[in-house]
């Protein structure tokens, strides 16, 4: 028995190397590859995160804050918005300004009117709208230097 469990794990050893060397062949030759398709994803979480925000902001457009179940709904989403931009590292820091206007929105919800509810929905949809260009250059700029 001993000896069969000798062999056994003899052999294991034998290919836990060879897969591991294997592994690191390929990504010493394939790098740029295994980069691109992590950034792919990266990229593409982003962008659903953004596309989701995107939705949240034009939803608000659907209420008015003049009317008080209305506001109470507009309230609920910003908490959202608030919500999901502390969630997310990269729209946390993008949309530092707009987010103390949210929280003291979310905080205060007596100080928001239509007026300033208008103009946060066109101030946040603007900013997404930076981001996510800048999104697009820096999958542009990295696919640059990676053919370089």
């Amino acid at each position: 028995m001993k000896e069969i469990d000798f062999w056994t794990n003899f052999l294991a050893n034998i290919f836990t190397i060879a897969v591991s060397i294997t592994a690191l062949y390929v990504f010493f030759f394939n790098k740029e590859k295994i980069s691109s398709a992590i950034n792919f994803i990266l990229s593409y979480s982003n962008q659903l995160s953004l596309t989701e925000l995107k939705f949240k902001i034009e939803r608000l457009n659907d209420y008015n804050t003049g009317d008080v179940s209305q506001k109470a709904e507009v309230i609920n989403i910003l908490h959202d918005i608030e919500g999901q931009i502390l969630g997310n590292k990269k729209l946390k820091k993008e949309l530092h300004e707009q987010l103390g206007k949210l929280a003291n929105y979310t905080s205060n919800p007596k100080i928001l009117t239509e007026p300033k509810k208008r103009s946060l929905v066109s101030e946040l949809k603007e900013s997404v709208r930076n981001i996510d260009v800048s999104s697009y250059n820096e999958i542009f700029d990295t696919k640059k230097e990676h053919k370089s």
